[in-house]
């Protein structure tokens, strides 16, 4: 496999672990060190979208992996290595806060970053959309629920309120998955950022509560409230909260956080009813437990919140007892 001028021959190649995508990552050692091999299809992948935003991310100053060669046509990819400390497994109580603090400068820097004709936009109605994986993936196909006219309307009116917050959030340029799965601890101190080929201009509490409430490490919500003052305090000063006009810093940052959590669960159900994938269905306890809890905090979702308690939670616990 060519990289710059030479040729670089793997002596030993281990697979790694599997991914909510279609792609396959692979180790390949050899006496010049080690790189990632990727097997993307290019289908289903947005290959090319990965390599404009490696160097695009580069050039702005976020720690990303850098393409060595690429062949679109067959989906193959050799990128540099970040190694395996992955923020998932690396997370402690002692480090957190130092590693989120770290986190937090990636996060601003993707922020920070200008418009380009290659970056999408979050639209309030891809939004919605997404949200609409909720009912569609989660509730009725994984679950298998009925959802009466009632019911319709309220999720409908939590869609609303949801939507009415974030299209009024300044936009920056969001990773859009900015969580411990897709962060990596390096030799050098700095946080390395990997699967960003779906970066979008969209709300800036995305990437925040992405992070903050993670599904694989908890934190006390005072110490989020620590983490959202830290990370709005160091966006001021780069000017990117000037335009920020919100009443209700807290309440905007949980309904970013629900706009995430319903699009998660109906992505996962999809995942395993599409696409036979099965290894991220215990995912969704926490997710669901995330946004019973947003919701009882809020007076206009309390309805949304009982259903959730007494119809929901009971018919994910009966399912997935029946699936794994």
């Amino acid at each position: 496999m060519l990289i710059g001028s030479g040729r670089a021959k793997a002596f030993e190649i281990k697979r790694l672990r599997q991914e909510a995508s279609t792609r396959e990552y692979f180790r390949l050692n050899s006496k010049d060190g080690s790189h990632i091999g990727v097997f993307s299809p290019p289908s289903t992948e947005l290959n090319e979208q990965f390599i404009f935003l490696s160097d695009f991310f580069k050039k702005a100053g976020v720690t990303v992996p850098e393409v060595l060669f690429s062949d679109t046509k067959k989906g193959l990819m050799l990128i540099e290595d970040f190694g395996d400390n992955s923020y998932q497994f690396s997370l402690n109580q002692k480090n957190h806060h130092h590693l989120f603090s770290a986190a937090i400068d990636e996060m601003i820097c993707i922020h920070q970053c200008p418009t380009h004709p290659n970056l999408p936009s979050l639209s309030e109605t891809k939004m919605a959309s997404q949200m609409h994986l909720f009912e569609e993936w989660f509730l009725v196909g994984l679950l298998g629920l009925k959802v009466g006219q009632v019911e319709k309307q309220m999720i409908s009116n939590l869609y609303q309120e949801v939507l009415n917050d974030l299209v009024q959030q300044p936009q920056v340029l969001c990773h859009f998955d900015f969580e411990t799965r897709n962060l990596m601890v390096l030799e050098n101190g700095h946080t390395g950022v990997l699967d960003f080929q779906d970066a979008t201009f969209g709300p800036i509490f995305l990437d925040p509560v992405s992070l903050f409430k993670d599904l694989y490490f908890d934190i006390s919500d005072e110490e989020i409230n620590n983490m959202l003052k830290e990370y709005i305090s160091r966006s001021a000063e780069l000017n990117l909260m000037e335009k920020l006009d919100i009443q209700d810093v807290r309440k905007s940052f949980d309904l970013t956080g629900l706009q995430r959590q319903l699009r998660i669960l109906g992505t996962l159900s999809r995942l395993h009813l599409r696409d036979g994938k099965a290894f991220r269905l215990p995912d969704l306890i926490k997710t669901l437990y995330f946004v019973i809890e947003t919701s009882s905090k809020y007076f206009e979702l309390k309805d949304f919140a009982e259903y959730l308690k007494k119809k929901v939670s009971p018919a994910l616990s009966l399912t997935l007892k029946g699936i794994l």
